[in-house]
């Protein structure tokens, strides 16, 4: 409760500061100057009614299937962000989400700092430029390597999981505490570091986790080149991993190749594997063999204009561990050596029709998501999407996903979603 209270508070804050349409409505007498200054006692209204507050809302009515019923279920998230004034040289952002869930009841609010089941504090950092470098310091998403939804090089968040949300607008889009920097060489080549503090972890009650929880050897730390070869973009970097970020991440040291070029269409590569200490292995937090951690990620895209008003989108990516098995398992915990990811978009003017699925194929299995959108005003769309799983009981993607939760009210091989997202 306390912890909501300060929640509420932070907001009402926020939200008066970036409010009201001018000095005069807040009181303040504060008077702006030729040097874009202010003076006097209105300065904080002023700048505030400079930041930029966006609202995103969605809200969905969803029916699918249960362990042994059909439910229905009215839901949907939101998020606030208030965003810097444009300035060359600083720039700021903090965005807070509501009821942030997938369609498998997983929530973002419970997998790291100042979360809890209404809200999670999704980004808050600062951007700005020094001579020679740029710092990034706060919680925010730093993207490694090549893939959208399949990328071995991504060593920060671990882009490589295979069930996914494919409703979702963003599908990784996790974000960790963080400090960058980033020493530009030129218009196409650059160095970045990068350090991450151990996840900071609090119980419902608003206490701190455990204290080896945040020890330092938990931390994270590396660096990355990127430059062009050619007409290929090379990325070579290099992460310490103290811990997971996230369920499918792998800690230890861990190199990474990633490239980039277009052969008629867009193509991608990317590989890592990560090398676990010896106190990792004893504590059983990574993998013995390396070469079970071994991953290469690949993709294809290519956006197809038929005319001004249509277009086509078509992106094929996969995923491979040469390590992990290559024949089926009776087990739908069983982590396979291929998945792929295809997706088929199509656009006409406001309106757009997609296909995704998440395939298994060495156990035959698959998640499709059908779905559509209509962009009906600025700002509003319409959303709907039909999900279902193909598989037999053990496989990966089962349709009859059986005791997998211990409550039988959550996803069972299908669902129906039709809802609005809404930005203002």
């Amino acid at each position: 409760m306390r912890g909501m209270v300060k929640i509420t508070l932070l907001i009402v804050f926020l939200t008066g500061a970036a409010g009201g349409d001018g000095i005069g409505r807040s009181g303040a007498s504060g008077e702006l100057t030729g040097t874009g200054r202010l003076k006097g006692s209105g300065g904080l209204a002023a700048l505030g009614a400079e930041t930029r507050v966006i609202t995103e809302m969605e809200l969905y009515n969803t029916v699918y299937r249960g362990e042994e019923e059909w439910f229905y279920l009215g839901t949907g998230s939101a998020s606030l962000g208030l965003l810097s004034p444009r300035d060359p040289h600083v720039s700021g952002q903090l965005e807070l989400e509501f009821y942030p869930t997938d369609l498998y009841g997983n929530s973002s609010a419970s997998q790291g700092a100042f979360g809890s089941s209404e809200f999670y504090l999704k980004k808050a950092w600062v951007k700005t430029r020094f001579p020679g470098f740029k710092l990034t310091l706060g919680k925010t998403r730093l993207t490694w390597g090549q893939g959208m939804v399949f990328n071995a090089g991504d060593l920060i968040f671990g882009s490589t999981g295979a069930l996914l949300d494919l409703t979702a607008r963003e599908l990784r889009s996790d974000t960790a505490w963080l400090t960058a920097v980033n020493v530009p060489f030129g218009p196409f080549a650059f160095a970045e570091a990068v350090v991450l503090p151990p996840s900071y972890v609090f119980d419902n009650s608003g206490e701190e986790g455990e204290a080896n929880e945040n020890d330092i050897s938990r931390s994270s730390l590396g660096g990355r080149l990127y430059c062009l070869a050619g007409d290929i973009k090379v990325e070579t970097g290099y992460l310490y991993k103290g811990e997971e970020k996230v369920s499918t991440d792998v800690p230890g040291h861990r190199p990474y190749l990633a490239l980039q070029g277009n052969l008629g269409a867009d193509w991608y590569l990317a590989t890592s594997a990560a090398f676990a200490t010896e106190e990792q292995k004893d504590e059983q937090e990574a993998e013995d063999d390396w070469e079970k951690t071994l991953m290469v990620s690949g993709g294809l895209f290519h956006l197809q204009e038929i005319n001004r008003n249509n277009s086509l989108t078509l992106r094929l990516e996969a995923l491979v561990f040469p390590g992990l098995s290559w024949e089926e398992k009776e087990s739908r915990e069983a982590l396979y050596a291929l998945y792929l990811y295809p997706e088929l978009s199509w656009t006409t003017g406001a309106v757009t029709a997609s296909l995704q699925s998440v395939l298994s194929p060495l156990d035959g299995s698959a998640m499709v998501t059908a779905g559509s959108s209509w962009n009906l005003y600025q700002g509003l769309t319409l959303l709907g999407y039909l999900t279902f799983l193909t598989g037999e009981k053990s496989d990966t993607f089962a349709w009859d996903r059986g005791t997998l939760w211990e409550e039988g009210d959550q996803l069972n091989g299908f669902s129906c979603l039709c809802g609005l997202r809404y930005k203002f």
